[in-house]
């Protein structure tokens, strides 16, 4: 026998036949160290592909958007609900493209988000304003989505904002006819500028109130902004403007309390004391009135632009039984007017009256020499 036969396939009946040995290393599984870095690569290299929601949404904020990335982005978020912020840019996106009807219902769950609350509302705002702006005029929608934006506005109002916004929503609220939603705009506003601008704003939120017919808060900021201003031209005028704005709400006494303190500080303005003198005349205050008339018209030109102030200072010196007083005006009244017969006669009243009998005696007898015929004769008459 050869040595070798051993090594030879079995034959022959009861042998099943067998495939000659080959010599193979065994297989050996990979340790867990292995397996770990093998996951750690894949995971990278799936985030370079497939990005998370919030690195999408940082990365798509600053792209404009086509249509690959509104793609994306609509199957990023059917995939992932709850990611807010990636919803947020996904509503961003379509309100750039103008599909205002979609961005809205999708922003809708974020709004119910306290982290994300204010974002949400303004950002509805801006496309409900942006979608009635795009419809054209004429067509009922509009309208109808200009009110559903006021409604969106009228949600900002609790909310904080900064200074811009501030003046985009006051702004916008004027568009909209809302003045005195636009005033309380600017009330905010005023609060978070410096004392140089905050002057004018007030003034600005008060002419809004006034156009709203809230005279009494538009006098109050008039009056704040008055204050403020470093200008004295421009903070007399604020000061004119409270007045002006009582008196349009028929508040005749707070208006003559608020213009004999602006007299008071504005002791040589002629029109500030002959405003304040007219208010105390309304308000009853005969005395406080007739001072304040005669400061006027310590301060007026003797000429005839002080005519009609002359007559009616005359007038409250009669009131409270002054008629040597009036008759100091009645004189000047009749130097300028020498051939009016009734300050003619007016004046020989009120010299009998003052105990000047020789001037009413002259004025008596000019008057019947140069009597016309139908003229009445009524006494006193101013």
């Amino acid at each position: 026998m050869n040595v070798n036969d051993h090594l030879r396939p079995a034959s022959g009946p009861g042998f099943a036949r067998r495939a000659p040995a080959i010599p193979v290393e065994h297989a050996r599984l990979a340790g867990y160290p292995g397996l770990v870095g093998f996951a750690v690569v894949l995971t990278g290299m799936l985030a370079l592909v497939f990005p998370t929601g919030k690195e999408y949404a940082d990365f798509t904020s600053v792209k404009t958007p086509d249509r690959y990335s509104i793609a994306y982005l609509d199957v990023l978020t059917r995939a992932n609900p709850e990611e807010l912020e990636l919803r947020l840019v996904y509503v961003k996106q379509l309100g750039t493209l103008g599909r205002f009807s979609k961005a809205l219902a999708l922003l809708e769950p974020v709004s119910r988000s306290p982290r994300y609350e204010a974002m949400a509302k303004n950002m509805r705002f801006d496309l409900r304003l942006a979608q009635a702006r795009s419809i054209p005029e004429g067509d009922p929608l509009r309208q109808q989505t200009f009110d559903l934006a006021l409604v969106d506005l009228e949600a900002l109002r609790p909310l904080p904002h900064d200074a811009p916004r501030l003046r985009e929503l006051a702004k916008v609220s004027l568009e909209l006819e809302r003045p005195a939603m636009a005033s309380e705009f600017l009330l905010r506003l005023a609060e978070q500028s410096d004392d140089g601008a905050r002057a004018s704003i007030l003034a600005e939120a008060a002419h809004w109130q006034r156009a709203s017919s809230d005279g009494k808060r538009a006098a109050v900021n008039y009056d704040k902004a008055a204050a403020l201003s470093t200008d004295p031209t421009v903070g007399r005028a604020y000061a004119l403007a409270s007045i002006a704005a009582l008196e349009a709400e028929s508040a005749v006494t707070e208006a003559a309390d608020r213009a004999a303190m602006y007299a008071a500080k504005y002791p040589n303005d002629v029109e500030i004391l002959i405003r304040a003198a007219h208010l105390a005349t309304a308000c009853s205050r005969q005395s406080v009135a007739r001072e304040l008339g005669q400061k006027v018209i310590d301060l007026s030109p003797d000429d005839e632009t002080s005519d009609a102030f002359l007559r009616e200072q005359a007038k409250r010196d009669l009131g409270v039984n002054d008629p040597q007083a009036a008759l100091r005006s009645i004189k000047r009244l009749v130097a300028r007017h020498p051939n009016d017969l009734d300050l003619r006669e007016t004046e020989a009243f009120v010299a009998e009256w003052a105990g000047d009998r020789h001037l009413a005696y002259r004025d008596w007898l000019f008057v019947m020499k140069n009597e016309r015929a139908g003229r009445s004769h009524g006494g006193i008459r101013l």
